[in-house]
């Protein structure tokens, strides 16, 4: 679930605790974390500093001294987060990484959907490169990935759709067409554009562009500002195991039945394909 509001949050969370610290030992119990290459392999990053944090569309990615990266995603259910060493664990903690003074960030997952890697140990040759790029993060493992969703314009928007016959909302949370954005982000930013989500790519006229570029940057600001969003499910927390609030901001996102906050119009959930999506008719074209 978490997208790439929550993933900013963890990101920012981390940097605020982590950053100078040296990593002492890295413990892997759960071996679906690291199944992209052994889990010894993590130990290489043992001894070192962490000196910078990043993040591209839902990964995260953990810089440390010597060049070596870790990337980290979290899925479906995966949590980042801060313990004193020696405390107990939660359930479904699948990774430890035990610092010197910050204490210890675990890697929590109950569905174990999310996992950790080392770019260039899993079959793949890859360099620790800095993401920031149009091309997306240099690291060969995630060269797929679309531009991140806040580095995005209305130009860009407008490549990516054109010619496209699948609906919006099948493009804006294809990570290799923009990275960061999925269901809940989707949902609303199309409402924030005032567009409908089954409208197909090439028929999103250059003004629906232009609202659509606006609204990512709007809604996503938000959303981070809020500390992202906590559904009922609670699968989402911050460092500390705290929720965001961003939940109570969403105007069409899981609220079927439940009046437009614009129009007052019961905002429908509504399936297209595969796809569903939450949407107000009236105020989305």
């Amino acid at each position: 679930m978490p997208e790439l509001p929550e993933v900013e949050t963890v990101r920012r969370d981390i940097e605020a605790v982590y950053i100078g610290d040296r990593l002492q030992s890295v413990e892997v119990s759960g071996p679906r974390t690291v199944r992209r290459h052994p889990a010894p392999l993590l130990r290489q990053i043992e001894g070192l500093v962490l000196t910078r944090t990043a993040r591209w569309g839902k990964y995260l990615m953990l810089d440390w001294s010597g060049g070596r990266r870790l990337v980290v995603h979290l899925r479906m259910s995966g949590q980042l987060r801060h313990a004193t060493e020696g405390s107990e664990l939660v359930a479904h903690t699948h990774a430890v990484l035990r610092f010197a003074r910050a204490g210890e960030l675990r890697f929590v997952d109950p569905r174990t959907f999310g996992e950790l890697f080392i770019p260039g140990t899993s079959g793949t040759p890859g360099t620790s490169g800095t993401p920031g790029t149009p091309g997306g993060p240099a690291d060969a493992e995630l060269a797929h990935m679309g531009p991140d969703a806040l580095q995005v314009g209305a130009a860009h928007l407008a490549a990516l759709f054109a010619g496209h016959r699948a609906p919006l909302k099948a493009l804006l949370t294809d990570q290799r067409v923009v990275a960061g954005i999925g269901n809940i982000y989707a949902d609303e930013i199309c409402f924030a554009a005032g567009v409908r989500p089954d409208r197909a790519g090439r028929d999103v006229s250059r003004g629906q562009v232009r609202r659509l570029a606006a609204a990512t940057l709007e809604v996503l600001g938000r959303a981070i500002e809020a500390r992202g969003s906590t559904l009922a499910d609670r699968r989402y927390c911050d460092l500390y195991g705290r929720p965001g609030s961003f939940q109570d901001q969403h105007c069409v996102y899981a609220r079927a039945g439940a009046p437009c906050k614009t129009c007052g119009r019961p905002v429908e959930r509504a399936g297209f394909g595969a796809r569903r999506a939450y949407l107000c008719r009236r105020c989305q074209r």
